[in-house]
């Protein structure tokens, strides 16, 4: 890993958050050294300083089928304070990492690394134990720190310094760990451990083989987190993973055989292609996925592999062939009917792709991807009532899908509903990295949504928030 990478700076990120943020040790007493609200609203900072460093992927169909995966984990809870959300990095490295208030994240080298949909519910899963557990603010309260504020600050430093990030990094460690970095790794250790069983748990509820778990920490430990790499065990933001395999081990023994599930989902193997599609070299991919539909002329995810490498290296008509072979041998399969449909779209051939997605919508009428591009349909058509019911529809199913903000932002303007056309377009940018066209749209918002809407105090908050980090709107 490139020493100045965002993998790298991201690690440390973790690193310094983990061990260094204050709160309270007992998660049972209702949390009264810090309220949840105030807990949503340092993981929103955080999460905002985060994204100027982590390029998040956006396609639809990766995005929608990844929330709908943590959502089904999220349901075997019982009610939760926060709304999760779950976001896939565009990274090599093999990491997933929680922030405060329901953020998930997970990095494509790791999902590249799985071959079935267990393995990643058993990463979500240990993940999602972890904000549920308040893992980090217990983390918080042992490190003693009188200020978060000013702790945020600093990792909002490292997150930007470039070149600098690292050794930033080590110094506000070096000087903050002194005496007491045994107790805080065990401390950290015990974390990884209840997150397993918690994970475990999860994964039960939700109908998946424990196994899958056990399997994913397997290939963790053959990789290992930073490989060859200068920085200490202790900085790993998931450690100790033999120990973690053998209790794991236990637990499994324990539970006996796993329940009946419906084995892998199909659906993952075309995810997993489209990561790669979206994340990787496309002409890798064309190489392998020529090499399996060579081997296995007859499966069509080898051929649905295909298009979207040829479609990504402008071979239009190739792509077509590929896509309409692999339905040739699975007729009817939505997932490559809806890729379909999105390559027709992106080449303006939009009474095609109107046609599949309409005939889709009546099939999975709560797919994101096949809505959000019905909805993109209608507003290359000027249907702008349609487009923004489809719109949102979409960002309630899943506040992550970033793109849609920017969709909502536009039909709003359009419609000369320039309060929330302006509100829409700021979260868009904010999302985006675009701090001071957030803030320059934040404040366009304020003078146009009237003091009632509920949207109003939000707007108000993201202002001082940007202004606070001194953010700057260019003239």
């Amino acid at each position: 890993m490139n020493k100045n990478s965002p993998a790298r700076v991201l690690s440390l990120l973790l690193a310094v958050l983990m061990l260094f943020l204050p709160l309270r040790p007992s998660w049972g007493g209702m949390f009264d050294s810090l309220t949840i609200d105030k807990e949503r609203e340092i993981g929103e900072e955080f999460f905002l300083e985060l994204q100027q460093v982590i390029p998040v992927v956006e396609d639809p169909f990766i995005a929608s089928y990844f929330n709908r995966l943590g959502q089904k984990l999220v349901s075997q809870l019982e009610a939760q304070p926060f709304k999760y959300r779950f976001f896939v990095v565009n990274d090599p490295s093999m990491n997933a990492f929680a922030v405060p208030g329901g953020y998930i994240f997970v990095t494509t080298g790791m999902i590249r690394m799985m071959e079935r949909e267990g393995e990643l519910a058993g990463v979500l899963a240990h993940e999602i134990s972890h904000v549920y557990a308040r893992h980090m603010f217990k983390t918080m309260e042992k490190a003693k720190v009188a200020n978060v504020a000013s702790i945020l600050g600093a990792l909002a430093s490292i997150a930007l310094a470039g070149v600098g990030g690292a050794a930033l990094a080590q110094a506000l460690m070096a000087t903050s760990m002194a005496g007491g970095t045994s107790a805080m790794l065990a401390y950290s250790r015990d974390f990884e451990k209840e997150a397993d069983a918690l994970g475990f748990k999860w994964m039960v509820k939700a109908g998946y083989d424990p196994r899958d778990m056990m399997s994913i920490f397997k290939k963790m430990n053959r990789q290992r987190w930073f490989e060859g790499g200068k920085i200490p065990i202790y900085l790993s933001t998931h450690p100790d993973i033999d120990g973690r395999l053998v209790d794991l081990g236990h637990q499994l023994s324990q539970y006996g055989q796993p329940r009946p599930s419906a084995g892998n989902n199909p659906e993952f193997q075309y995810f997993a292609i489209r990561v790669e599609a979206t994340s990787g070299n496309a002409h890798q991919l064309l190489r392998r996925m020529t090499q399996d539909s060579l081997r296995e002329p007859q499966d069509p995810a080898f051929h649905y592999g295909k298009a979207l490498a040829l479609a990504n290296l402008e071979r239009g008509d190739e792509a077509l062939a590929e896509f309409q072979q692999a339905l040739k041998l699975t007729p009817g399969n939505y997932l490559i009917q809806r890729d379909l449909a999105i390559y027709y779209f992106q080449r303006n051939r939009y009474m095609d792709a109107s046609k599949i997605l309409e005939d889709l919508s009546r099939q999975h009428p709560q797919d994101e991807a096949v809505l959000y591009y019905l909805g993109r349909i209608c507003q290359e058509r000027r249907q702008y009532d349609q487009a923004l019911a489809l719109f949102e529809k979409v960002h309630k199913l899943n506040p992550a899908f970033i793109e849609v903000y920017y969709n909502l932002g536009t039909v709003y303007g359009e419609k000369k509903q320039l309060g929330p056309a302006h509100y829409y377009l700021a979260f868009h940018s904010l999302k985006t990295k675009a701090l001071p066209v957030a803030l320059f749209h934040f404040r366009k918002a304020l003078s146009n949504l009237n003091s009632s809407d509920p949207r109003y105090p939000e707007v108000k908050r993201q202002i001082a928030r940007l202004e606070k980090m001194k953010v700057r709107v260019r003239n």
